[in-house]
């Protein structure tokens, strides 16, 4: 599934251009959540599993075919290590989901 980042976040009013750390701190779209949860037919939970956590299954590492469930942690953290530059458009920028 490839979308833009503006399919994902919720913009904040007249920007378009964000850092890292910016994109981080948006607001996920439930839209956007929804249709992950149909795309790999697993739940979203609002509230991720603890760090310490032994089972590698919750594991923020794992893709997303693999989870019992995902979080907006698990989002954030694809995005982020799958995008390689320090600044997005967020209108143009394209992630894939595998």
């Amino acid at each position: 599934m490839t979308v833009t980042l503006s399919e994902i976040f919720v913009k904040k009013s007249g920007t378009s251009l964000y850092s890292r750390d910016e994109l981080g701190s948006l607001t996920l779209k439930k839209e956007f959540i929804k249709r992950l949860s149909q795309y790999y037919d697993i739940p979203y939970m609002m509230r991720g599993t603890k760090e310490n956590n032994l089972c590698y299954a919750n594991s923020s590492t794992i893709r997303f075919a693999y989870k019992p469930f995902f979080s907006e942690k698990d989002i954030v953290f694809h995005l982020l290590s799958s995008l390689e530059q320090d600044t997005f458009d967020i209108n143009s920028t394209v992630v894939t989901f595998v």
